[in-house]
């Protein structure tokens, strides 16, 4: 089976830029802490950069949404 799209529901699109947001705060603060091993280190700046990069997508393809509702204040200024 070959997709190139996914459909989900809008309140679960609301959980998943929650999920996203707050794991790439938790990922900026670790790697903001200086405690981390540089490998460590690497491993956490790969993974805060592919959640970055999904953010981006995910909110681009919601700005393209001719018929979307809204996001909440908080959400939407980050």
């Amino acid at each position: 089976m070959n997709s190139s799209s996914t459909e989900i529901e809008w309140s679960e699109l609301i959980v998943v830029f929650n999920s996203l947001v707050r794991n790439i705060e938790m990922l900026r603060t670790q790697v903001e802490s200086d405690l981390l091993k540089d490998d460590d280190l690497y491993d956490t700046e790969e993974e805060l950069n592919d959640y970055t990069m999904l953010l981006a997508r995910l909110r681009q393809r919601y700005l393209d949404i001719p018929d979307k509702g809204e996001l909440s204040e908080a959400l939407e200024k980050k």
